[in-house]
């Protein structure tokens, strides 16, 4: 009995196995034909970036020459960036900031706004190496990037900073006379190792819990560009611009959360950023030669540079700056 078992085991088994290989032949086949597809392949970046500028043509326009960028009298803006664009040297720029400089909500780090800058900046220079180091670190806010600042400037000698702050600060209600020591001293720091410094505003944000300190953060970056001589780059006057632009409409700029940008808003920022650059580095010495003329003998080219010079520095105090933009 025993061994019929055995034999009637040993049989079920080879059946089994002869079961097996016609199914796994099968598999095989069908298989195969998946195995021989085309594998999906992957944007590089340049292909990504030549496709993200076809999306943003004809779409966000940058007002006139880009938002205002100048120095305080006939003074170049940025002087530094000015003279290595000019001898065709290279070109380092430090982007420190929060999420926004980062690049959250962008779905791949070539949409962030640092490298879609240099990229910018590099068809505008070609002989020129640029190069654009993304140091944003979501959520900060300027105490932080204070304290990481000095690393940063040793680590990478920029000869240009853009430093991207208040919105985090403004949305915790940081301490404005705070704040406003905490940018001076980054900005003398910046100066104190040669580079340019170039102050980023915040971005339009709908739901901003207190519209009240929002506006007063924007009004004091405002101040604290003046009182420092500091070229200012205003994203929420330029985002503002494009919402109430009706005969061109802008698509929506903002991720799904409603507060950041998204990958539209990051390319349309830093097209309008490397303008307004490009702007304040290439008509510096038309500035101070028009400086010269009567308002008769000025071109609307000299007119239109003019409106971008900063006014020089007022006296005054963290405090009362401050307490002013609090008003």
């Amino acid at each position: 009995m025993v061994q019929r078992s055995r034999h009637l085991t040993a049989a079920m088994l080879v059946l089994g196995v002869a079961a097996v290989v016609p199914l796994a032949a099968a598999a095989a086949q069908t298989a195969a034909p998946s195995q021989t597809r085309e594998p999906v392949r992957q944007e590089d970046a340049r292909q990504f970036g030549d496709r993200l500028d076809g999306q943003i043509a004809g779409v966000c326009p940058v007002p006139g020459d880009g938002p205002p960028i100048g120095g305080p009298g006939d003074r170049a803006p940025l002087p530094h960036t000015r003279q290595r664009l000019a001898e065709g040297g290279p070109l380092v720029i430090l982007a420190i900031g929060s999420s926004s400089t980062q690049g959250y909500g962008a779905p791949r780090p070539e949409a962030s706004y640092p490298f879609r800058l240099e990229r910018d900046l590099a068809r505008r220079y070609p002989d020129s190496r640029i190069q654009v180091i993304n140091a944003g670190v979501g959520g900060e806010i300027a105490a932080d990037q204070l304290a990481r600042l000095d690393k940063l400037l040793a680590g990478n000698r920029p000869d240009l900073v853009i430093w991207q702050a208040g919105t985090n600060d403004a949305l915790r209600a940081v301490d404005r006379v705070r704040f406003a020591g905490e940018v001076r001293d980054g900005l003398a720091r910046i100066r104190a190792h040669g580079a340019d410094a170039l102050l980023m505003d915040l971005q339009v944000y709908p739901g901003a819990r207190d519209p009240e300190t929002y506006a007063a953060y924007v009004a004091l970056m405002r101040r604290l560009a003046t009182e420092t001589a500091t070229p200012l780059y205003s994203r929420f006057d330029l985002m503002t611009a494009w919402e109430n632009d009706r005969a061109h409409p802008s698509p929506d700029l903002l991720f799904t959360d409603r507060f950041h940008l998204n990958t539209i808003g990051y390319a349309c920022i830093a097209r309008a950023l490397g303008s307004a650059i490009a702007h304040a580095v290439d008509r510096a010495p038309a500035d101070r030669a028009s400086a010269d003329r009567t308002p008769a003998d000025r071109t609307p080219a000299d007119q239109a540079s003019a409106a971008v010079s900063a006014p020089t520095s007022p006296a005054g105090s963290d405090q009362r700056m401050a307490r002013d933009a609090a008003r």
